[in-house]
């Protein structure tokens, strides 16, 4: 029992040394195609199982107790059907030179435990193998060689299978567990290794390794490409004073001693060179020291990025950040933005110099809400409403991301000009000018423009209406009276015996006498609705709204009487002094069928009868239906 135990643990020893050297010389292989890796990994283990079935012991007749078992299951299921095939052929080979009684049953043996191998790597998959996998492989390589033990082993079966088969069954499982753990690890840190080889090797950076000497140690594509070699193998011991001029080398030599004699990291290096294309470019170098494991320095590790495009960039950026400073200082408006949130991001200075009363306010942080209710408090602006500045507020914040224009007056009289213009990205941009000026000029010009309209509406003589502005009155105020059904009246008045008056004190004389007569017919309308007229040479006319014909005869009388006792000398006159006839027209208010001229012609008729009857007079007429229906005199 212990001379099994023995023999059993010694071929173990010789397994782990196969798998633990396969393990750290898998590390060396880096390189070698698939193919190649996976012959070599099942001769290792072809000679590993040889190895044991050299120190195998005999327990019967022709018949051998080794771990063979385990290094030909592991080969099979790790390394494929090649690996397999090797191990399994050199297995065979040495039990076939070992001859014996036990041939066949070995070579039995050998070739169901290859079987289990690669039956265990095919229900695994593309899963790929863990731990557990490794421990059901022992199990299953245990159980057949107990069932080996059961056919082919002779004598009592059960003393063998407890000092024979349950021995090896259980160190089997072991070993075997055991061995595909160390491979399990071995592959990823070969994985990882192969991972960080690769981007190290494909990174479009510069990335290489520098020995305590300034020898390349390692150097990925870019490199060695950058360099003109055609593979990075190519650059391993040479220096900078192989590739760049001597007074660059040197330079970067000198970095790299005081690198590695401070122990201190160099970050972001900026330098300028010309490449062999006599394109200048721009690096940023990083280079840190490197440690062994008892923490001495022996080399460092750098990298070098191309920042040509990136410093061109940043370069650009500066100016136009500039420029845009430079425009933003030098422009007469002022601009703000806001963000979505209604808080002020950015404005300059003029935009705060806009608004004397809230400009220190007007950083930013701060809210449009807070910066509207300042206005409120300090009575910026003189169009804020009064009555509820909260509503208005609450519309202008609402509003922010409308794109609008409006003009505001502030206290001191200026009036600004808000454009406001919402962007893309949620943003609000506020652009403020002063538009006083132009503003004010608007204001003259409307004034003026009101003052032509008036003057082209005026006499030029008496300051009241001329004729055209009468006629679009009289227009007007015939069809409102009509809509309303409302009494209307008209006053038409002749200046008596004028044409004697001018002949006899001239011309002069007669405009005197003609804005004598304007004042006095002014005078006599009491209503802001009543229009008195020129109508045309010496005669006037007065449009009284709403009057019916007692009415309108007062105003008429109450005019003639006061021009009358004005006494103007009018020697050629009768009465000695100057005078004038009137004539009324009235519509009364169920007439519905008006008519200005109508209107016109009656008054006319009525100054006529007025004149006829010795002049100084009033005449009336009431307009009622269709027809006149009667006629007052004075």
């Amino acid at each position: 029992m212990t001379s099994t135990w023995q023999i059993l643990i010694g071929n173990v020893a010789v397994v782990m040394l196969v798998v633990v050297g396969w393990g750290h010389a898998r590390t060396r292989l880096y390189g070698l195609p698939g193919a190649v890796r996976s012959a070599l990994f099942g001769a290792t283990m072809g000679v590993g199982a040889v190895a044991t079935m050299v120190m195998s012991a005999e327990f019967a007749p022709g018949m051998h107790i080794d771990m063979r078992a385990t290094l030909l299951a592991v080969s099979a299921f790790f390394g494929g059907p090649l690996a397999a095939a090797i191990s399994g052929i050199l297995a065979l080979a040495w039990r076939i030179g070992m001859g014996g009684a036990g041939l066949t049953p070995g070579i039995i043996v050998i070739v169901m435990f290859v079987l289990v191998g690669l039956g265990g790597r095919l229900l695994v998959g593309r899963r790929g193998p863990a731990a557990w996998h490794c421990l059901v492989l022992g199990i299953a390589t245990a159980l057949v060689w107990i069932g080996a033990l059961v056919i082919f082993a002779p004598g009592p079966t059960l003393p063998m299978l407890i000092n024979v088969g349950l021995p090896q069954a259980l160190l089997n499982v072991v070993a075997t567990g055991l061995a595909g753990v160390v491979f399990l690890q071995a592959r990823r840190r070969s994985a990882e290794r192969d991972l960080l080889a690769a981007a190290l090797a494909q990174s479009p950076d510069f990335n290489y390794i520098k020995d305590h000497e300034g020898r390349f140690a390692a150097v990925n594509n870019t490199v060695a490409e950058f360099n003109g070699f055609a593979r990075p193998e190519d650059m391993i011991g040479k220096t900078d004073f192989d590739l760049m001029s001597a007074e660059r080398a040197q330079a970067t030599l000198e970095r790299e001693r005081a690198i590695l004699a401070g122990d201190t990291p160099m970050l972001d290096f900026e330098e300028l060179f010309v490449d062999r294309t006599g394109r200048e470019r721009c690096f940023s170098t990083s280079k840190v020291p490197l440690h062994n494991a008892a923490g001495q320095i022996i080399g460092l590790a750098g990298v070098t990025r191309d920042i040509t495009v990136d410093k061109r960039l940043r370069q650009e950026l500066v100016e136009n950040r500039d420029t845009l400073s430079y425009a933003l200082a030098e422009m007469s408006d002022g601009l703000a933005v806001f963000d979505a949130e209604g808080r002020l991001v950015f404005c300059n200075e003029q935009y705060r110099a806009c608004f004397p009363h809230t400009g220190k306010l007007r950083q930013p942080g701060a809210y449009l809400r807070d910066i509207l209710q300042a206005v409120v408090e300090t009575d910026e602006q003189v169009t804020v409403p009064r009555h509820n500045p909260e509503a208005w507020i609450d519309a202008i914040v609402a509003n922010l991301a409308v794109e609008s224009e409006e003009e505001i007056n502030l206290f001191d009289g200026r009036w600004l000009q808000l454009r406001t213009r919402p962007t893309s990205s949620g943003s609000t941009m506020v652009v403020v000018a002063d538009v006083t000026r132009m503003k004010l000029a608007e204001l003259a010009l409307h004034t003026t423009t009101n003052k032509l309209k008036e003057l082209v509406r005026t006499d030029s003589l008496t300051d009241l209406l001329n004729r055209r502005a009468f006629d679009e009155a009289i227009e007007t105020e015939t069809r409102r009276s009509a809509r309303a059904g409302t009494a209307f009246s008209l006053l038409l008045v002749d200046v008596d015996q004028f044409k004697a008056y001018n002949d006899h004190y001239g011309h002069p004389a007669g405009d005197e006498c003609l804005r004598l007569v304007s004042q006095h017919l002014k005078a006599s309308l009491k209503r802001p609705g009543d229009l008195a007229a020129r109508y045309g040479g010496e005669e006037f006319t007065a449009i009284l709204p709403d009057t019916d014909a007692d009415s309108a005869y007062l105003v008429a009388e109450g005019f003639r009487r006061a021009l009358a006792e004005a006494r103007l000398p009018h020697e050629t006159s009768e009465r000695g002094y100057l005078t004038a006839s009137v004539g009324v027209a009235t519509y009364m208010p169920e007439n519905v069928h008006r008519d200005a001229l109508e209107l016109v012609r009656a008054a006319d008729e009525a100054l006529y009868s007025a004149k006829g009857a010795g002049r100084d007079r009033v005449f009336g007429t009431r307009i009622a239906g269709k027809g006149r229906a009667g006629r007052d005199a004075a």
